[in-house]
């Protein structure tokens, strides 16, 4: 019987993670994919929507493919598992709005005069035109990158947390990846994340700014206590 995977406190993976240079070939155990990939839907986002959608590439030919479309950066070819985090666009006209109050409803989540309040906010919200009464939507693209990234750094803490080494890239073609992965066109290919046991020494620590540098109070500018 294989042991039990024994977590590591989330302080310690904030605390010692880095992102991996270089990846050992050695497969990511398939439950632990599924716990990893399971944390990311449990990510919040606006109306509970859930826009993410994540493309798992693992075979080796479609990672060295996935490679050329990601600025020939040697690690998506070396991790065992590479996930394409995208964000669709319309899946909240789609389906997923409609999804989403049908969960509420079996989960006791509010009645049926406040889930019709929550479709017509959000048809106005994501359905208007930026900047219009009706619509205050900053664009569906930031829209659905904000909650994709959410997910993807909670799968990354997740894939830590079970002892794996992660690698985020931002650096990609993405017509090239979607070409690649027959990704719609209305759907936005936000980030790759790496993940395997790293091959070589770990990144080293390049600092983080104070408090006093990065955090107000109050106001910009003014001095938290």
């Amino acid at each position: 019987m294989a042991m039990a995977t024994t977590e590591k406190l989330l302080s310690q993976v904030l605390r010692e993670r880095r992102a991996t240079p270089h990846f050992d070939p050695a497969p990511v155990d398939e439950e632990d994919l599924k716990k990893i990939l399971q944390a990311g839907l449990e990510a919040p986002s606006g109306y509970n929507l859930q826009p993410w959608r994540f493309v798992v590439v693992r075979q080796p030919e479609q990672r060295k493919k996935l490679r050329a479309a990601a600025m020939n950066q040697p690690k998506v070819e070396e991790a065992p598992v590479v996930i394409v985090a995208c964000g669709d666009t319309l899946g909240w006209r789609n389906g997923d709005l409609e999804e989403t109050l049908r969960l509420a409803k079996k989960h006791g989540v509010g009645d049926e005069a406040q889930h019709q309040k929550a479709r017509n906010a959000v048809n106005g919200f994501l359905g208007g035109e930026p900047g219009s009464a009706g619509g205050i939507s900053p664009g569906l693209g930031l829209w659905v990158n904000r909650h994709v990234m959410i997910a993807t750094t909670t799968m990354m803490l997740m894939a830590e947390a079970l002892g794996y080494d992660t690698a985020p890239m931002e650096g990609f073609f993405e017509d090239k990846v979607k070409s690649l992965l027959k990704i719609p066109e209305s759907v936005r290919v936000v980030a790759l994340l790496g993940i395997g046991r790293r091959q070589g020494d770990d990144k080293p620590y390049g600092g983080r700014f104070p408090i006093s540098r990065t955090v107000f109070a109050e106001e910009w500018g003014k001095p938290i206590a």
